[in-house]
């Protein structure tokens, strides 16, 4: 039947079995009507040179019954939106019909097999018709008798059966549309892409071509890194269905893939022209401009998400990340508190290295307001790891804001539970030095030395507590054997000056 047919309300997915046998016999009623009304003079010409006519009669949801989903995606599944759309179904369904351009034929006796045998079964259930199509898909049969065989497996999600038989179709009528185009479908739907893609191609080259088919190919050709061309394919797509928001999206994510971050940035500001509401988009624009360095743009986009409150933990995070680049702490905080917010204190790893980061930008106070929040939040329910974590950012941030006793204690409790603890060592040998404690702070920079992972920023400590005491000799020493372990150019330069005063010391 050729012609547009009107779109219908989305399937239930829970429709019975029995719409769907209706639907099956009205358009199978309608095909072999005309079969059984071919002059018996055709009998005699090759499959390859006739054809066989339309049917007569639209299949029962053209009038707008839903459409049943065939072989349905799950909605998580990346062609769901594609897949399990009603025309996409509707055009699926009608697989089981007749076309009358590029069809092979029946012989006379193959038309009563498939009247009398094969007919009724697939009215009752076709599934019941795989043992007669079997049977009647012999070498030397029509190719219709394969190409239906493989529509029924595809139907009832059998892939590698629906392939082969596509296959066999293929090799006795090459130019046989349907069967090219439901092989290409089904090697999609298996997700078998490298060997879809020549047959969406070939899809395509028999006339095929629609805005699916070429959208199949794209995500055919992403799946596969064939992302310029799968961005052809897309720009293809968009000129049956321009206003596709699937098509659109995949051709964003290709030119991403492909560094054209201009080009993305253009198709994305007319997708949220259109939907604001999305949050993919706007997550997607903010990483854009990251990987651009234009931060403050970055900044603007989840702030839209934000006061959209579509604004998850993790992009609070990531805003939060941004304002600290920027050197904007205040702002920093203020995300980094409504992402534990939304955390419910299920998520402390996250809040610590918020934390983490203040303090690195010696932001005292606002990590001190985020850890107390983090940690009510949290309430008792935190790991042995995260409580430790906390009590070593505790005493960190405890030093920076000048609370030297508080840090302490913090500090020998943590030692207490793990004499090992290379950061808690560090952090204890810097309050000792601060408060001209030299001998216990070597004595904790020595054991820092000894734990994996810290030893040269221990070595380098141990080091300037020598040269404040002149002990240049030891100190060289030491900072030798740091930079032997991790060569750091600020290290070599500070190396080079305790040499040079050591010089002029022993002159």
């Amino acid at each position: 039947m050729k012609g547009p047919v009107p779109r219908t309300p989305a399937p239930d997915a829970r429709l019975s079995t029995a719409p769907r046998c209706a639907a099956l016999t009205v358009w199978f009623l309608a095909g072999f009507s005309i079969l059984l009304a071919w002059p018996a003079a055709a009998a005699g010409r090759r499959d390859r040179k006739a054809t066989v006519p339309p049917a007569a009669t639209a299949p029962a949801w053209a009038s707008g019954a839903p459409v049943p989903p065939f072989a349905p995606l799950p909605p998580e599944h990346p062609l769901a939106g594609l897949w399990n759309d009603p025309d996409f179904a509707r055009r699926l369904w009608g697989s089981y019909g007749f076309l009358s351009e590029r069809e092979p034929r029946l012989r006379p006796e193959e038309q009563t097999v498939y009247r009398d045998t094969i007919l009724p079964l697939l009215r009752e259930d076709p599934e019941k018709a795989v043992p007669a199509l079997e049977a009647a898909a012999k070498p030397e049969a029509s190719a219709l008798f394969d190409y239906t065989l493989g529509t029924v497996h595809f139907q009832r999600g059998d892939f590698t059966n629906a392939v082969r038989h596509f296959e066999t179709a293929l090799a006795k009528f090459p130019d046989f549309l349907r069967a090219q185009r439901n092989l290409a479908l089904a090697l999609v739907r298996e997700g078998r892409y490298a060997p879809a893609i020549p047959a969406l191609t070939r899809t395509l080259t028999l006339g095929g071509a629609d805005g699916r088919i070429y959208a199949l190919l794209a995500f055919a050709q992403v799946q596969e890194g064939q992302y310029l061309a799968a961005a052809a394919a897309y720009q293809q797509a968009l000129l049956y269905e321009p206003d596709n928001f699937d098509y659109r999206l995949g051709l964003v994510k290709c030119h991403v893939a492909t560094a054209n971050y201009g080009a993305a940035l253009i198709l994305l500001d007319e997708l949220l022209a259109r939907h604001p509401d999305r949050e993919a988009l706007w997550t997607l624009r903010a990483n854009l401009h990251v990987q651009q360095n234009q931060l403050d743009r970055a900044i603007i986009s989840l702030e839209m998400l934000r006061k959209l409150g579509r604004a998850a933990p993790a992009q609070l995070s990531l805003l939060g990340d941004l304002y600290l680049a920027e050197a904007i702490p205040d702002l920093a905080l203020s995300a980094y508190l409504e992402a534990a917010r939304l955390d419910g204190g299920t998520n402390l790893t996250r809040a610590l290295r918020a934390a983490d980061l203040l303090a690195g930008r010696g932001a005292w106070e606002e990590a001190h307001t985020l850890l107390d929040r983090a940690r009510a939040l949290a309430g008792p329910n935190r790991s042995r790891e995260d409580e430790l974590k906390w009590l070593r950012l505790e005493a960190r941030v405890a030093l920076g804001r000048g609370e030297g006793e508080r840090a302490i204690q913090t500090l020998e409790r943590l030692l207490e539970v793990n004499p090992m603890d290379g950061e808690a060592l560090l952090l204890a040998g810097d309050y000792y030095k601060q408060h001209g404690d030299p001998e216990r702070a070597a004595f904790r920079y020595d054991a820092a030395a000894k734990v994996a992972g810290f030893e040269a920023p221990a070595l380098v400590k141990l080091a300037q507590v020598h040269v404040e005491a002149r002990r240049f000799t030891q100190a060289i020493e030491l900072l030798r054997r740091a930079q032997k372990i991790q060569p750091r150019d600020n290290v070599q330069r500070y190396l080079e000056q305790v040499e040079q005063v050591a010089a002029r010391a022993r002159g």
